[in-house]
C-alpha cells in the first residue's frame, strides 16, 4: 500500500525530520540549553508521592507495589521542573489497573498563553479526539447502526458529489483508516494558513459539505493520507443513524459511562462535532480511555465496547511511512526500544503533545500532555524510552 508520510499537527517538513532521526539531536540540544517555558529551574528535588483517590473511578496505588522503580521516574520529574523537558503539562502512569504516578506543572497552552495544570483542568486533546472518534465507532458498531463494509455514499444518497464512480467506492473502513483517497493537505502549511485543508475547512461555510466535494485522487483503500476532515464526516453520518449529535452519542455511551467530568467537544456554527480534534478532557480521563482499551472494552468490569472492535480498531489497518509507524482505526501503532527490548505501543496522538500509550504486555497505560507546536511536542517519546520503559520492573 501507497502512503503519504506525516503527524498530526506539525508540517510535513518538520514530520520528515524528525523520521529521518533527527528528533534526537534536536531534544538533546533542548536539554543542554534549558528552558524557554515558564517552568524554570527548581531548587527542591522531587518526591515521589501516591497519586489520590478522589471517588472518580480510579483506584490508586503504590508504584513500587506495581513494580516500578520511582527514581528513574524522579529524574524524569526533576528534568520537567528544571526545563530539560519543556512545556510539558502532564504525566500519569496507571500500571496493573492502578494510577500509580500523577503530576502536573505550569506551562503555555498551544496559543502560548501561560496556564497551571492540575488535576481537575480539562486539557484540549487536539488529534486524540479521533482516538476517541474511533471508540464512538465501534460502539455504533456493536450497536448495530453502521458495519465498516457500508459505502459512504449510502449516508448520502442524493448528493452529486457521488456522481464520481471512485467516490462510490469509499466504505466507512477507509474513512477511519484515512484511506479514502481523497486530496488533502494539512501538514505543508501551519495550522494558521488558510492554504492548509483543515483551516480552509474549519473557515468554510459547510464543513461536511468541505470534506464531501474534495476531488478522489487515489483508489479507496490504496493510499494512506491524514486528513481530519473525515472524523467530522463520520460525525455526520454518525448522527444521521443515531439521531442524536455526535457529543450527545459519547456523552450517553462512553462518557457518562466512564464517568468524565468535566468535558468539553467543540462544534461548528451548524451544530457539526469536531471529531477530528474538539475535544477537552481531563488527563485521569485520558488515562480512563487508555484502560478502557487494554482492557478490551471493559471498565471496571462493565462491557462499554466489544472486544472485536478494540483489537480490530488497535491493529495495523494501513502502513504509513514504513515499518515503524502503522495506523489502525484512528489509532497509531509504533514500536520502542527497552532496556529488554523492543515494545509494542498501540497510542493516541494529538498537536501540543497530548498522548496516550497503550503497552498491553506492561499492562501499561502512559498519559501525557503538553503546549509545544512543534517538534518538542514529540518529547514523550523520549520520555518514555529514556523513563517510563527502564523504570517498569514488573513487566507481567
Amino acid at each position: 500500500m501507497e502512503s503519504r508520510p506525516h503527524a498530526p499537527g506539525w508540517p510535513m517538513h518538520a514530520r520528515s525530520a524528525w523520521s529521518m532521526g533527527l528528533l534526537a539531536a534536536a531534544l538533546a540540544s533542548l536539554a543542554a540549553c534549558g528552558s524557554d517555558g515558564p517552568t524554570g529551574p527548581s531548587a527542591e528535588p522531587y518526591a515521589y508521592a501516591v497519586p489520590e483517590e478522589t471517588g472518580d473511578g480510579w483506584v490508586t496505588g503504590d508504584a513500587v507495589d506495581e513494580g516500578i522503580s520511582v527514581g528513574v521516574l524522579e529524574e524524569m520529574v526533576d528534568r520537567i521542573r528544571q526545563g530539560r523537558y519543556v512545556n510539558i503539562h502532564g504525566v500519569l502512569l496507571v500500571k496493573n489497573g492502578k494510577l500509580v504516578f500523577e503530576e502536573y506543572f505550569p506551562g503555555r497552552m498551544v496559543s502560548g498563553a501561560p496556564k497551571t495544570y492540575r488535576r481537575e483542568t480539562r486539557h484540549e486533546q487536539h488529534s486524540v479526539t479521533k482516538s476517541v472518534t474511533s471508540l464512538l465507532a465501534g460502539i455504533a458498531v456493536d450497536r448495530g447502526l453502521i458495519s465498516l463494509d457500508m459505502p459512504l455514499h449510502t449516508f448520502f444518497p442524493d448528493h452529486p458529489a457521488f456522481e464520481d464512480e471512485r467516490k462510490r467506492r469509499i466504505l466507512l473502513r477507509h474513512v477511519l483508516s484515512m484511506t479514502a483517497g481523497l486530496a488533502w493537505d494539512e501538514h505543508t502549511y501551519w495550522y494558521t494558513d488558510p492554504r492548509n485543508d483543515h483551516v480552509a475547512m474549519n473557515q468554510s461555510r459547510d464543513p461536511i459539505e468541505f470534506v464531501l466535494d474534495l476531488e478522489a485522487v487515489y483508489e479507496p483503500g490504496k493510499v494512506f493520507t491524514y486528513n481530519s476532515g473525515l472524523p467530522i464526516l463520520f460525525g455526520e453520518l454518525l448522527r444521521r443513524v443515531s439521531g442524536v449529535w455526535a457529543h450527545e452519542f459519547a456523552d450517553e455511551h462512553l462518557f457518562g459511562r466512564l464517568g468524565f467530568e468535566p468535558w468539553y467537544w467543540w462544534r461548528y456554527g451548524d451544530g457539526t462535532v469536531q471529531l477530528g480534534g474538539g475535544l477537552s478532557i481531563t488527563p485521569r480521563d485520558m488515562a480512563k480511555l487508555g484502560q478502557l482499551v487494554l482492557d478490551d472494552g471493559l471498565w471496571l468490569g462493565d462491557r462499554v465496547i466489544s472486544e472485536e472492535w478494540i483489537e480490530e480498531s488497535t491493529a495495523l489497518q494501513t502502513n504509513t511511512d514504513g515499518p515503524t509507524w502503522t495506523y489502525g482505526y484512528y489509532w497509531w501503532r509504533r514500536g520502542f526500544s527497552a532496556p529488554w527490548g523492543d515494545q509494542e505501543s498501540v497510542h493516541a496522538w494529538g498537536r501540543g503533545g497530548q498522548y496516550i500509550f497503550l503497552f498491553e504486555e506492561l499492562d501499561l497505560v502512559a498519559v501525557f500532555t503538553g503546549g509545544n507546536d512543534d517538534d518538542r511536542a514529540n518529547q514523550p517519546f523520549e520520555m518514555v524510552e529514556r523513563h517510563v520503559l527502564p523504570a517498569i520492573l514488573d513487566r507481567r
